[in-house]
């Protein structure tokens, strides 16, 4: 019978030895604060937008200086892989440097010693920039009978006449004025083809 006893108090030690080991280790879990990835960018963008995403803790507090995964998977499954650091907002910002189509982008956080890791999914479309010319009329000053059309190139920044001369109508683009557009607009062309351009 005493070995009975012994048996069962030994049992009992083992059995409470192993409680407080899990409650030991289940502690740095429960220490930890859950949290929650959003996208703050809208499901189409438009090539050389920035995707932007928002990591809080479950509560809504902005966790900054952390970093976080981003994958991105166009439609043929390529993969790239970026990193992100949070800002004081909780914000981080990736440059998109995709063409137009449709992406799956995958946002993961890892966790810390204080917070639990997470992830989100969200499906994207990229559309073309478009260059968009506008349309200025503009009275003159010195001929109240005679008025000059001006356009605006917004890819290059500049505003010429009908003629085809560089003008500054708003008193902010001085750069080329009296120049010819189709000079700045031919070089521009070069330029992008990878040609010399003289200066």
């Amino acid at each position: 019978m005493e070995n009975n006893k012994i048996i069962i108090l030994a049992l009992i030690a083992v059995i409470a030895v192993l409680l407080v080991a899990m409650a030991a280790m289940m502690m740095p879990n429960m220490a930890k604060q859950d949290t929650k990835l959003k996208f703050k960018s809208n499901s189409t963008l438009t090539e050389g937008d920035s995707l932007k995403i928002k990591l809080t803790d479950i509560n809504g507090t902005a966790i900054e200086d952390q970093t976080v995964n981003v994958t991105i998977t166009d439609k043929s499954g390529k993969s790239d892989y970026h990193t992100v650091v949070t800002n004081e907002k909780g914000i981080g910002t990736l440059k998109m440097d995709k063409g137009a189509g449709k992406y799956t982008v995958n946002v993961s956080y890892g966790g810390n010693e204080n917070y639990t890791g997470c992830n989100v999914t969200k499906k994207i479309t990229i559309e073309k920039e478009e260059v968009v010319e506008e349309h200025v009329s503009q009275q003159s000053s010195q001929s109240s009978s005679s008025s000059n059309e001006i356009h605006y190139d917004a890819e290059i920044n500049v505003y010429y006449d009908s003629n085809g001369v560089i003008v500054d109508p708003d008193g902010k683009h001085p750069q080329g004025v009296g120049g010819s557009y189709s000079d700045v607009r031919d070089a521009r062309d070069r330029w992008e083809r990878g040609e010399p351009v003289m200066v």
